[in-house]
């Protein structure tokens, strides 16, 4: 039975294993306003704290055992820890705020690694050497040294998996990070304070030191263990830790990816599948704890090979299941799924998919710890070994995983090729093993041929781990990429409106974006709107923060800018570019372009130019990492980046927020730019966007200029194209001045960087096919007119404009109720109850070109639809040649000859007796 001693030990490790995790979760977010979001900054976050652990390790590995008080030395290291995660979210947000404009756009590749290593080695070193200092305390009271070891590390990951849990769904959304550390830091002096209790029995005094108990260890006993030589070959073993250090976190790091094409992405998404890991690992351990007896009793290194040929075998048939991940999560939680169903479902994809493999990683880890403590063979003393060193060789090649796959081999070969990779980095280092300690050549041929079997029969089963579909209906993939930070992928069509000269092209990026398509005309007048609205741009310097297609910034090159920069965060992204140079203005070869592979974030904060339009990209809120470009302080360093009369224009994707996720951006946004405007630029129900448009000094638009922009023979072409060649039709679009947006806003707290809210808002708003419509309901409510001062222009004339944008202004409310019944009944014909809102609009302001072609749409589908609309139209607009020819087409399709007649009669009459030459009366 153990001592009171032991359990407080095992409280102890299950507190430190928490607080370990959970401070990792917070720095590495933390970090990650440093480093950026782009594949290296990520990659060298996760390194950085490994390294640290490492570091820790291996300065503890010798000195541990020879601690005089192991515990008190443990409570140290835990408050030490404490007092840094007590200082960390001031520390790192503030240099968050500095090392950006340090090290530049692109630093050197070993740089990032070097500062996360730098900032984090006070607390990571401490918690590195915890585990080994508390092996140490925990050998002075029990002699189970195998078991022990095993159910420490179990105890210590199991903690991990509850402090990764606790930290993303409850403290970082309740308390945000200062008192969400403040929390996690009592769960380290808490463990400190217990392994202090327990230190009360088990550490000696500094003046009578003791070595540590002897051990039975099962391993030891010479005529069960006929394989000794393993023991004393510790170069093999500190190998074999390596090795799976650096597998165990290529798997992850592939399998993460992988499920990435299919999950939501979310915070809780990244949080739970590592918590799913870690809980596989903790089984493993404990198995190995349960069962040490019987596993180290008879042939160590022959159980070593076993277990290592079984893990390879069982990666490579997770392969298979990981490549059904999307139909099994399609499964568990179909489509419109809520919030928590979603998130269970990922949990479960996760357990089916990685879990089988985690459980006998964490059961190899065990064996080689058990192994690499247990005494030397001519040791009569039957002292345990010190572990440091092996745990620090674990974390080193841990450290190095990220680069090795996430930086070397993704994006290189396929996702399916590098998970077969890692099944046959441990067959191959079972085979080293086995024929460095001589086994039989049918052994290894055996070994050999399970494996090559097992990993061939597995991959054969996945087939290609590309989880999105490969195309819809009608499109044809062009190129795909399997890059690290997704799949992306370019397809076309030939299907109207493009033709086999210029066909259609759209860019994905796994299951969740796609960009382009029907001539990116959304895209482009997202870039058209704000430099229409800027005014004068001569020699003027622009930036966009998104890249995709290219076509938002693309039509900043028909402007009179002098440069325009865009930054994107994948870099296979930009590569696609040339693709869509039908619609980009071939930005990759303008000489006017800068193209910056870069944290949009951390972009602005490197560096040091003044624009004069800086245009932020729809990004998602509620995917991991994207909030953070609708924090306070990213605003404020686009702020910091305008020129004098500069604007800030925000895209929001209505489609993609709930109410409270709007709010809350809203009030972030007035909060920190004192003259704020709303413009609606997609008239989409489905897909709307609104334009949060930011200045330092009050907006005003030269209408005189405007409306001469506008009738520019060079880019009135191109706003043709667009339904932006109307400035009635563009004002028509205000929604909201600054007062609106704080009645939009409402009372509440901000989005900042060390009170992450719209994280978690934003993660749990399940887009159910109705937002986009609900966010333009609740803004119509709000609505207001276009402030006085924000139209240049003469009394008369701003009077004017006035009058006919309130027109025009009413057929968008209608047009849009519209499009809201004609997107609920889809499936079915037209009726006049959809129709109606369509026909007000017209009948409001016939000049709103939006309205019309579903108006023609559903007279030329309906002969009873024709006999009631255009009639109206006509009776509305009697000059309009295209409604004459419409009315016209309908009557001559019913054959009704005498009212054709009459009606050719009446065009011809209004309009001129050459209308439309080609048409004739039908003859009697």
């Amino acid at each position: 039975m153990p001592s009171p001693a032991s359990r407080q030990l095992a409280i102890a490790t299950v507190l430190s294993g928490a607080a370990a995790l959970a401070y990792e979760t917070l720095w590495t977010r933390l970090l990650g306003l440093i480093l950026g979001h782009e594949l290296l900054g990520v990659l060298s976050v996760l390194a950085g704290f490994f390294a640290g652990m490492a570091i820790g390790a291996w300065l503890a590995h010798g000195r541990a055992d020879r601690l005089a008080r192991p515990a008190r030395t443990f409570a140290i290291l835990q408050v030490a820890a404490a007092t840094f995660a007590l200082l960390a979210p001031w520390l790192l947000h503030w240099l968050g705020q500095v090392l950006p404009g340090l090290l530049g756009i692109s630093p050197w590749i070993g740089l990032p690694i070097l500062i996360a290593t730098a900032v984090l080695i006070p607390a990571t070193a401490c918690l590195g050497a915890s585990l080994p200092v508390l092996v140490a305390a925990r050998r002075r009271v029990a002699s189970d040294d195998a078991r022990g070891l095993a159910r420490l590390y179990a105890l210590d990951t199991l903690g991990a998996t509850i402090g990764v849990g606790l930290t993303i769904h409850l403290l970082l959304p309740r308390l945000g990070f200062v008192w969400a550390s403040l929390m996690l830091a009592a769960v380290g002096v808490a463990a400190a304070a217990i392994g202090l209790l327990a230190g009360a029995s088990t550490d000696t005094t500094p003046s009578s030191p003791s070595p540590s108990k002897p051990v039975e260890h099962p391993a030891l006993a010479a005529h069960l263990d006929p394989d000794p030589g393993l023991l004393r070959e510790r170069w093999l073993l500190y190998l074999a830790f390596g090795m799976t250090g650096l597998l165990g976190l290529g798997l992850e790091v592939v399998g993460v990816r992988v499920l990435a094409q299919v999950y939501s992405g979310t915070i809780f998404s990244f949080a739970d599948l590592l918590a799913i890991w870690l809980l596989g690992t903790a089984i493993g351990n404990g198995l190995h704890a349960r069962f040490s007896a019987r596993l180290l009793g008879r042939r160590p290194a022959t159980l070593l090979v076993a277990q290592l040929v079984v893990l390879a075998m069982v990666v490579a048939f997770a392969a298979g299941t990981a490549s059904v991940a999307g139909s099994l999560l399609d499964a568990l939680a179909p489509a419109p799924a809520g919030f928590a169903r979603r998130q269970l479902a990922e949990i479960g994809v996760a357990i089916l998919v990685l879990g089988p493999a985690t459980i006998p990683m964490g059961m190899v880890f065990a064996h080689l710890l058990a192994l690499i403590a247990a005494p030397a063979p001519d040791d009569s003393t039957r002292t345990p070994r010190p572990i440091g060193a092996a745990l620090a060789i674990n974390g080193l090649c841990a450290a190095a995983a990220p680069f090795i796959i996430g930086l070397g081999l993704l994006g290189q070969i396929s996702y399916a090729e590098t998970w077969s990779a890692i099944a046959w980095g441990y067959l191959l280092l079972a085979l080293l093993i086995g024929w460095i300690r001589r086994f039989s050549p049918r052994s290894l041929a055996l070994v050999a041929v399970l494996g090559l079997f097992a990993i061939m029969l597995g991959g054969g089963l996945a087939g290609s781990l590309v989880l999105a579909p490969a195309a819809d209906e009608g499109w044809t993939v062009i190129e795909q990429r399997e890059a690290a930070l997704g799949v992306v992928r370019v397809s076309e069509t030939t299907r109207a409106p493009g033709s086999a000269e210029q066909p259609l092209r759209r860019l994905s990026i796994d299951r969740h974006f796609r960009m382009g398509g029907a001539l990116a005309i959304g895209d482009r007048r997202m870039g058209h709107i704000p430099l229409l609205l800027a005014g004068e741009l001569d020699d003027a310097r622009v930036v966009f923060l998104g890249l995709g297609t290219g076509a938002t910034a693309g039509t900043a090159l028909a402007h009179p800018v002098r440069d325009v920069t865009a930054v994107e965060l994948i870099p296979e992204v930009v590569e696609m570019l040339p693709y869509f140079a039908q619609v980009n203005a071939d930005l990759a070869d303008s000489p006017r372009a800068r193209i910056v592979v870069a944290d949009a974030r951390r972009f602005l904060l490197a560096d040091q130019g003044h624009y004069r339009v800086i245009v932020a990209d729809l990004f998602h809120p509620g995917r991991d990492g994207a909030a953070s470009l609708y924090a306070r302080e990213h605003f404020e360093a686009a702020r910091a980046r305008l020129d004098a009369s500069g604007l800030f224009v925000q895209w929001l994707p209505l489609h993609q927020l709930d109410e409270a996720g709007l709010a809350m951006i809203v009030r972030t946004f007035v909060d920190v730019f004192p003259h704020a405007h709303a413009w609606l630029g997609l008239y989409n129900v489905e897909t709307p966007a609104l334009a949060l448009i930011g200045s330092d000094v009050p907006l005003v638009v030269d209408l005189a200029a405007l409306r001469e922009r506008l009738a520019d023979p060079e880019l009135r072409p191109l706003l043709t194209e667009l339904a932006l060649t109307d400035v009635r039709d563009l004002f028509a679009a205000y929604m909201l001045d600054r007062e609106g947006l704080l009645a939009l806003a409402g009372p509440g707290p901000v989005h900042e960087d060390l009170r992450p809210r719209l994280d978690f808002i934003a993660a749990r708003a399940v887009d159910d096919g109705g937002r986009g419509l609900a966010n333009l309901d609740h803004l119509s409510s709000l609505r207001r007119e276009w402030p006085d001062e924000l139209v240049a222009a003469p009394p008369a004339v701003h009077a004017d404009l006035r009058s006919q944008t309130l027109r025009f202004a009413d057929a968008l409310e209608l047009y849009l109720h519209g499009e809201g019944l004609r997107v609920a009944g889809r499936s079915s014909p037209w009726t006049r109850a959809q129709l109606e809102p369509y026909l007000a609009a017209y009948q409001r302001e016939p000049e709103f070109v939006p309205v019309r072609p579903w108006l023609y749409a559903a007279a030329a589908s309906d002969p009873e639809l024709a006999e009631w609309l255009l009639p109206a139209m006509l009776a509305r607009t009697p000059d309009t040649a295209r409604v004459h020819r419409a009315w016209l087409t309908h009557l001559a399709r019913v054959g009704d000859t005498a009212r054709f007649n009459v009606g050719l009669a009446s065009a011809r009459e209004r309009l001129g007796a050459d209308f439309d030459a080609q048409t004739r009366p039908i003859d009697q």
